[in-house]
Protein backbone atom coordinates (compact mmCIF):
# COMPACT_ATOMS: atom_id res chain seq x y z
CA UNK A 1 0.00 0.00 0.00
CA UNK A 2 1.24 2.95 -0.83
CA UNK A 3 1.62 5.61 1.86
CA UNK A 4 1.06 9.73 0.96
CA UNK A 5 4.73 10.43 0.18
CA UNK A 6 4.87 7.68 -2.59
CA UNK A 7 1.45 8.39 -3.73
CA UNK A 8 2.80 11.73 -3.59
CA UNK A 9 5.46 10.68 -5.59
CA UNK A 10 3.89 8.64 -8.11
CA UNK A 11 1.62 11.77 -8.89
CA UNK A 12 4.86 14.37 -9.67
CA UNK A 13 6.62 11.46 -12.08
CA UNK A 14 3.27 11.22 -14.01
CA UNK A 15 2.82 14.80 -14.61
CA UNK A 16 6.61 14.99 -15.37
CA UNK A 17 6.19 12.44 -18.08
CA UNK A 18 3.27 14.54 -19.71
CA UNK A 19 5.98 17.66 -19.79
CA UNK A 20 8.40 15.42 -21.17
CA UNK A 21 5.62 14.18 -23.63
CA UNK A 22 4.51 17.79 -24.39
CA UNK A 23 8.17 19.15 -24.86
CA UNK A 24 9.06 16.18 -26.98
CA UNK A 25 6.24 16.91 -29.30
CA UNK A 26 7.25 20.62 -29.93
CA UNK A 27 11.23 19.60 -29.73
CA UNK A 28 10.50 17.17 -33.18
CA UNK A 29 7.74 19.30 -34.63
CA UNK A 30 10.80 21.90 -35.15
CA UNK A 31 13.58 19.75 -35.35
CA UNK A 32 11.07 17.37 -38.69
CA UNK A 33 10.43 21.08 -39.95
CA UNK A 34 14.20 21.43 -41.49
CA UNK A 35 15.65 17.99 -41.10
CA UNK A 36 14.18 15.65 -43.26
CA UNK A 37 15.48 19.09 -45.94
CA UNK A 38 19.14 19.52 -44.61
CA UNK A 39 20.77 17.39 -46.35
CA UNK A 40 18.98 18.39 -49.60
CA UNK A 41 19.64 21.72 -48.71
CA UNK A 42 23.04 21.22 -48.78
CA UNK A 43 23.43 19.23 -51.69
CA UNK A 44 20.94 20.51 -53.98
CA UNK A 45 20.48 24.33 -52.29
CA UNK A 46 23.84 24.71 -51.75
CA UNK A 47 25.52 22.70 -54.58
CA UNK A 48 27.76 20.59 -52.23
CA UNK A 49 28.74 18.22 -53.87
CA UNK A 50 27.35 14.06 -52.05
CA UNK A 51 30.78 13.49 -49.79
CA UNK A 52 30.65 17.02 -48.95
CA UNK A 53 27.25 16.61 -47.62
CA UNK A 54 28.02 14.09 -45.99
CA UNK A 55 31.11 15.42 -44.13
CA UNK A 56 28.64 17.45 -42.60
CA UNK A 57 27.26 14.49 -41.10
CA UNK A 58 30.49 13.16 -40.28
CA UNK A 59 32.02 15.90 -38.48
CA UNK A 60 28.60 16.35 -36.79
CA UNK A 61 28.50 12.66 -35.22
CA UNK A 62 32.32 12.74 -34.09
CA UNK A 63 31.23 16.04 -32.25
CA UNK A 64 28.05 14.23 -30.69
CA UNK A 65 30.99 11.64 -29.63
CA UNK A 66 33.36 13.89 -27.70
CA UNK A 67 30.54 16.15 -26.09
CA UNK A 68 28.58 13.34 -24.83
CA UNK A 69 30.72 12.42 -21.57
CA UNK A 70 31.36 16.78 -21.00
CA UNK A 71 27.43 16.52 -21.44
CA UNK A 72 27.22 13.72 -18.33
CA UNK A 73 29.58 15.56 -16.73
CA UNK A 74 27.57 18.58 -16.46
CA UNK A 75 24.54 16.56 -15.64
CA UNK A 76 26.17 15.08 -12.45
CA UNK A 77 27.00 18.69 -11.55
CA UNK A 78 24.22 20.40 -12.22
CA UNK A 79 21.61 18.34 -13.05
CA UNK A 80 19.36 16.69 -16.03
CA UNK A 81 17.09 19.69 -17.03
CA UNK A 82 19.70 22.32 -17.22
CA UNK A 83 21.67 20.12 -19.32
CA UNK A 84 18.23 19.83 -21.44
CA UNK A 85 17.98 23.35 -21.44
CA UNK A 86 21.80 24.17 -22.12
CA UNK A 87 21.40 22.37 -25.46
CA UNK A 88 18.64 24.33 -26.68
CA UNK A 89 20.73 27.84 -27.59
CA UNK A 90 23.15 25.03 -29.57
CA UNK A 91 20.51 24.27 -31.28
CA UNK A 92 19.32 28.28 -32.16
CA UNK A 93 23.17 28.86 -33.00
CA UNK A 94 23.08 25.62 -35.66
CA UNK A 95 19.98 26.82 -37.20
CA UNK A 96 21.13 30.45 -37.20
CA UNK A 97 24.52 29.42 -39.07
CA UNK A 98 22.35 26.86 -41.54
CA UNK A 99 20.34 30.10 -42.16
CA UNK A 100 23.44 32.39 -42.79
CA UNK A 101 25.44 29.87 -44.67
CA UNK A 102 24.40 31.38 -48.10
CA UNK A 103 25.17 34.58 -47.42
CA UNK A 104 28.17 34.17 -45.91
CA UNK A 105 29.83 30.85 -47.30
CA UNK A 106 31.86 30.17 -44.09
CA UNK A 107 33.04 26.27 -43.10
CA UNK A 108 30.29 24.12 -42.32
CA UNK A 109 31.93 22.62 -39.42
CA UNK A 110 30.83 25.25 -37.55
CA UNK A 111 26.99 24.82 -37.56
CA UNK A 112 27.85 20.82 -37.76
CA UNK A 113 29.87 21.21 -34.44
CA UNK A 114 26.94 23.16 -32.75
CA UNK A 115 24.44 20.54 -33.59
CA UNK A 116 26.16 17.99 -31.94
CA UNK A 117 26.78 19.77 -28.84
CA UNK A 118 22.89 20.25 -29.08
CA UNK A 119 22.52 16.71 -29.54
CA UNK A 120 25.22 15.47 -27.03
CA UNK A 121 23.70 17.39 -24.01
CA UNK A 122 19.84 16.93 -25.42
CA UNK A 123 20.03 13.17 -25.05
CA UNK A 124 21.99 12.42 -22.32
CA UNK A 125 19.74 14.87 -20.01
CA UNK A 126 16.46 13.18 -21.41
CA UNK A 127 18.09 9.78 -21.37
CA UNK A 128 18.66 10.04 -17.49
CA UNK A 129 15.68 12.23 -16.82
CA UNK A 130 13.02 9.58 -18.58
CA UNK A 131 14.88 6.73 -17.12
CA UNK A 132 14.42 8.22 -13.85
CA UNK A 133 10.46 9.38 -13.71
CA UNK A 134 9.55 6.08 -15.66
CA UNK A 135 8.08 3.25 -14.35
CA UNK A 136 10.15 -0.52 -14.95
CA UNK A 137 6.36 -2.03 -14.78
CA UNK A 138 5.00 0.08 -17.41
CA UNK A 139 7.82 1.43 -19.62
CA UNK A 140 6.79 -0.26 -23.14
CA UNK A 141 3.77 1.59 -22.46
CA UNK A 142 5.36 5.12 -21.71
CA UNK A 143 8.49 4.64 -24.59
CA UNK A 144 5.83 3.68 -26.85
CA UNK A 145 4.01 7.23 -25.89
CA UNK A 146 6.68 9.19 -26.00
CA UNK A 147 7.74 7.91 -29.43
CA UNK A 148 4.37 8.61 -30.40
CA UNK A 149 4.33 11.84 -29.03
CA UNK A 150 7.59 12.29 -30.57
CA UNK A 151 6.40 11.33 -34.00
CA UNK A 152 3.09 12.98 -34.11
CA UNK A 153 4.65 16.37 -33.42
CA UNK A 154 6.76 15.20 -36.96
CA UNK A 155 3.31 14.52 -38.53
CA UNK A 156 2.99 18.30 -39.59
CA UNK A 157 6.38 18.86 -39.44
CA UNK A 158 7.40 17.89 -42.78
CA UNK A 159 4.39 19.00 -44.84
CA UNK A 160 4.70 22.78 -43.26
CA UNK A 161 8.25 22.71 -44.08
CA UNK A 162 7.78 21.47 -48.05
CA UNK A 163 5.37 24.39 -48.28
CA UNK A 164 7.61 26.83 -46.48
CA UNK A 165 10.57 26.15 -48.53
CA UNK A 166 8.56 26.01 -51.96
CA UNK A 167 6.00 29.59 -51.13
CA UNK A 168 8.69 31.23 -48.99
CA UNK A 169 12.48 30.46 -47.60
CA UNK A 170 14.46 28.40 -46.34
CA UNK A 171 15.26 31.60 -43.75
CA UNK A 172 11.93 31.44 -43.05
CA UNK A 173 11.70 27.87 -42.06
CA UNK A 174 14.44 28.14 -40.19
CA UNK A 175 13.63 30.96 -38.19
CA UNK A 176 10.06 29.43 -37.45
CA UNK A 177 11.70 26.15 -36.41
CA UNK A 178 14.03 28.32 -34.00
CA UNK A 179 10.88 29.71 -32.35
CA UNK A 180 9.28 26.34 -31.82
CA UNK A 181 12.74 24.88 -30.44
CA UNK A 182 12.94 27.64 -28.17
CA UNK A 183 9.43 26.70 -26.72
CA UNK A 184 9.54 23.28 -26.58
CA UNK A 185 12.32 23.65 -23.71
CA UNK A 186 10.37 26.58 -21.80
CA UNK A 187 7.82 23.53 -21.31
CA UNK A 188 10.16 21.89 -19.00
CA UNK A 189 10.25 24.13 -16.43
CA UNK A 190 6.36 23.66 -14.94
CA UNK A 191 8.27 21.35 -12.99
CA UNK A 192 11.52 22.44 -10.94
CA UNK A 193 14.79 20.85 -11.34
CA UNK A 194 14.73 17.46 -9.56
CA UNK A 195 18.60 17.46 -8.77
CA UNK A 196 18.54 13.63 -10.34
CA UNK A 197 22.31 13.45 -10.10
CA UNK A 198 24.16 10.07 -10.63
CA UNK A 199 27.90 9.90 -10.17
CA UNK A 200 30.03 10.09 -13.18
CA UNK A 201 34.10 9.00 -14.13
CA UNK A 202 35.19 9.48 -18.07
CA UNK A 203 37.06 5.84 -16.91
CA UNK A 204 33.65 4.11 -16.95
CA UNK A 205 32.97 4.28 -20.25
CA UNK A 206 35.71 1.85 -20.99
CA UNK A 207 34.12 -0.88 -18.33
CA UNK A 208 33.67 -3.67 -20.51
CA UNK A 209 29.90 -4.19 -18.92
CA UNK A 210 28.73 -1.11 -21.02
CA UNK A 211 30.19 -2.49 -24.46
CA UNK A 212 27.64 -5.68 -24.35
CA UNK A 213 25.14 -4.10 -25.98
CA UNK A 214 27.47 -2.38 -28.39
CA UNK A 215 26.58 -3.90 -31.71
CA UNK A 216 23.01 -3.11 -31.41
CA UNK A 217 23.62 0.08 -30.49
CA UNK A 218 26.13 1.37 -33.80
CA UNK A 219 23.03 0.05 -35.26
CA UNK A 220 20.86 2.75 -33.94
CA UNK A 221 23.08 4.71 -35.25
CA UNK A 222 23.76 3.69 -38.94
CA UNK A 223 19.70 3.46 -38.89
CA UNK A 224 19.47 7.46 -37.63
CA UNK A 225 21.97 8.41 -40.85
CA UNK A 226 20.07 5.60 -43.43
CA UNK A 227 16.71 7.59 -42.36
CA UNK A 228 17.52 11.21 -41.94
CA UNK A 229 20.11 11.50 -44.40
CA UNK A 230 20.30 8.90 -47.57
CA UNK A 231 17.25 8.29 -48.06
CA UNK A 232 15.60 11.67 -48.62
CA UNK A 233 18.61 12.37 -50.58
CA UNK A 234 18.14 9.52 -52.64
CA UNK A 235 14.21 9.76 -52.97
CA UNK A 236 14.14 13.38 -53.90
CA UNK A 237 15.28 12.36 -57.32
CA UNK A 238 12.24 10.17 -57.43
CA UNK A 239 9.54 12.79 -55.85
CA UNK A 240 11.43 15.42 -57.59
CA UNK A 241 10.02 19.08 -55.17
CA UNK A 242 10.11 19.45 -51.35
CA UNK A 243 5.96 19.24 -50.79
CA UNK A 244 5.74 15.47 -51.85
CA UNK A 245 8.89 14.88 -50.21
CA UNK A 246 7.45 16.12 -47.19
CA UNK A 247 4.19 13.97 -47.21
CA UNK A 248 5.97 11.34 -47.78
CA UNK A 249 7.71 12.31 -44.10
CA UNK A 250 4.24 12.64 -42.81
CA UNK A 251 2.89 9.45 -43.70
CA UNK A 252 6.02 7.60 -41.96
CA UNK A 253 5.34 9.75 -38.70
CA UNK A 254 1.63 8.83 -38.85
CA UNK A 255 1.87 4.78 -39.10
CA UNK A 256 5.09 4.78 -37.00
CA UNK A 257 3.20 6.61 -34.06
CA UNK A 258 0.15 4.53 -34.16
CA UNK A 259 2.77 1.10 -34.26
CA UNK A 260 4.57 2.63 -31.94
CA UNK A 261 1.51 3.64 -29.51
CA UNK A 262 -0.45 -0.14 -30.12
CA UNK A 263 2.72 -2.28 -29.59
CA UNK A 264 3.88 0.07 -26.15
CA UNK A 265 1.08 -0.96 -24.11
CA UNK A 266 1.23 -4.60 -25.50
CA UNK A 267 5.01 -5.47 -24.90
CA UNK A 268 4.71 -4.43 -20.83
CA UNK A 269 2.97 -7.84 -20.94
CA UNK A 270 4.83 -9.65 -23.35
CA UNK A 271 8.23 -11.00 -24.53
CA UNK A 272 9.56 -7.61 -25.81
CA UNK A 273 12.63 -10.00 -27.22
CA UNK A 274 10.21 -12.06 -29.21
CA UNK A 275 8.64 -8.74 -30.61
CA UNK A 276 11.60 -7.06 -31.41
CA UNK A 277 13.25 -10.51 -33.33
CA UNK A 278 10.08 -10.41 -35.58
CA UNK A 279 9.62 -7.02 -35.87
CA UNK A 280 12.88 -6.39 -36.84
CA UNK A 281 12.68 -9.11 -40.14
CA UNK A 282 10.01 -6.44 -41.91
CA UNK A 283 12.22 -3.47 -40.81
CA UNK A 284 15.71 -5.19 -42.87
CA UNK A 285 12.83 -6.24 -45.54
CA UNK A 286 11.96 -2.47 -45.69
CA UNK A 287 14.99 -1.55 -46.21
CA UNK A 288 16.41 -4.12 -48.64
CA UNK A 289 13.07 -2.52 -50.99
CA UNK A 290 14.03 1.03 -50.49
CA UNK A 291 17.19 0.53 -52.41
CA UNK A 292 15.01 -0.42 -55.26
CA UNK A 293 12.25 2.00 -55.49
CA UNK A 294 11.57 3.63 -59.21
CA UNK A 295 8.38 5.30 -58.81
CA UNK A 296 6.84 7.83 -56.28
CA UNK A 297 4.13 4.77 -55.84
CA UNK A 298 6.85 2.86 -54.51
CA UNK A 299 8.07 5.41 -52.16
CA UNK A 300 4.89 5.50 -50.41
CA UNK A 301 4.48 1.72 -50.17
CA UNK A 302 7.69 0.81 -48.68
CA UNK A 303 7.63 3.92 -46.49
CA UNK A 304 4.59 2.73 -45.05
CA UNK A 305 5.97 -0.62 -44.40
CA UNK A 306 8.82 0.53 -42.49
CA UNK A 307 7.20 2.85 -40.51
CA UNK A 308 5.11 0.41 -39.10
CA UNK A 309 8.03 -2.46 -38.64
CA UNK A 310 10.05 0.10 -37.08
CA UNK A 311 7.05 1.54 -34.71
CA UNK A 312 6.09 -2.02 -33.68
CA UNK A 313 10.10 -2.18 -32.76
CA UNK A 314 10.94 0.73 -31.08
CA UNK A 315 8.79 0.88 -28.41
CA UNK A 316 9.74 -2.39 -26.51
CA UNK A 317 13.40 -2.09 -27.77
CA UNK A 318 13.30 1.49 -25.84
CA UNK A 319 12.09 0.09 -22.76
CA UNK A 320 14.76 -2.73 -22.87
CA UNK A 321 17.48 0.02 -23.15
CA UNK A 322 15.79 2.08 -20.18
CA UNK A 323 15.78 -1.43 -18.04
CA UNK A 324 19.12 -2.26 -18.52
CA UNK A 325 20.43 1.00 -17.44
CA UNK A 326 21.12 -0.44 -13.93
CA UNK A 327 23.58 0.60 -11.91
CA UNK A 328 26.01 3.35 -13.52
CA UNK A 329 23.20 5.09 -15.09
CA UNK A 330 24.90 7.98 -16.97
CA UNK A 331 28.39 5.37 -17.89
CA UNK A 332 25.55 3.05 -19.62
CA UNK A 333 23.92 6.05 -21.42
CA UNK A 334 26.86 7.67 -22.76
CA UNK A 335 28.43 4.55 -23.83
CA UNK A 336 25.38 3.76 -25.60
CA UNK A 337 25.31 7.42 -27.49
CA UNK A 338 28.87 6.87 -28.09
CA UNK A 339 28.61 3.34 -30.10
CA UNK A 340 25.58 5.20 -31.54
CA UNK A 341 28.16 7.87 -32.89
CA UNK A 342 30.59 5.30 -34.00
CA UNK A 343 27.66 3.43 -35.84
CA UNK A 344 26.52 6.99 -37.30
CA UNK A 345 30.20 7.34 -38.65
CA UNK A 346 30.59 3.84 -39.92
CA UNK A 347 27.59 4.31 -42.62
CA UNK A 348 28.14 7.55 -43.39
CA UNK A 349 32.47 6.49 -44.31
CA UNK A 350 30.90 3.08 -45.93
CA UNK A 351 28.49 5.51 -48.33
CA UNK A 352 31.21 7.84 -49.33
CA UNK A 353 33.87 5.57 -50.19
CA UNK A 354 31.66 3.53 -52.37
CA UNK A 355 29.68 6.49 -53.84
CA UNK A 356 25.83 5.01 -53.47
CA UNK A 357 23.19 5.97 -51.55
CA UNK A 358 21.81 2.68 -52.64
CA UNK A 359 24.47 0.85 -51.03
CA UNK A 360 23.93 2.67 -47.54
CA UNK A 361 20.39 1.36 -48.02
CA UNK A 362 20.90 -2.02 -48.49
CA UNK A 363 23.79 -2.22 -46.20
CA UNK A 364 21.22 -0.97 -42.89
CA UNK A 365 18.96 -3.86 -44.25
CA UNK A 366 21.48 -6.19 -43.06
CA UNK A 367 22.69 -4.00 -40.14
CA UNK A 368 18.93 -3.96 -38.96
CA UNK A 369 19.35 -7.95 -37.97
CA UNK A 370 22.16 -6.37 -35.18
CA UNK A 371 18.38 -6.37 -33.20
CA UNK A 372 18.71 -10.43 -32.40
CA UNK A 373 22.41 -9.88 -30.39
CA UNK A 374 19.96 -7.36 -27.92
Amino acid sequence: MFNTHQLGIKFYKKSELKHIYVSLALRTFALTLIALFIPLYLHVEQGLSLNETLGFYLFYSVIIALATPLAAKFASKFGVKHTILLSMPFYLIFVALLSAFPYYHFSLLFPAGFAGLAIAFYWIGMHILFHHVSDKKHRGEECGKRRAFMVLGALLGPVIGGLLISYTSFKILFLFAGIILFLSGGILLLNKENHVKYGFSMRRIIDKDQWKNSIFFASRGTGVIAEGVIWPLFIFVILGDYITLGIVGSALSLFNALAAWVTGKYSDHSNKRTIIRGSSIFNSLSWFLKAFVTTPFHVFGVTILGAIAEGVWIAPASAMEYDKAKGDIVGYFVSREIFICLGRIFMLIFVMMLGSLKGGLILQGFVSFASFLF
